[in-house]
């Protein structure tokens, strides 16, 4: 962010963000979404394999 900033001419990182915030209105969900699956997908691994010939 802070190279975006920069780039934009912007003071800092905050400046930025603050006036374009508003692009991302469901990042938040997303990114819980995200974490949500990362903990399913890794919970789904972790489960023990269960050999159905023995």
């Amino acid at each position: 962010m802070t190279t975006v900033s920069e780039r934009l001419g912007h003071t800092n990182a905050a400046m930025t963000l603050n006036i374009y915030t508003h692009l991302w209105p469901d990042s938040e969900e997303r990114t819980r979404a995200a974490v949500d699956k990362a903990y399913a997908d890794q919970s789904a691994d972790a489960q023990p394999q269960v050999d159905e010939a023995a």
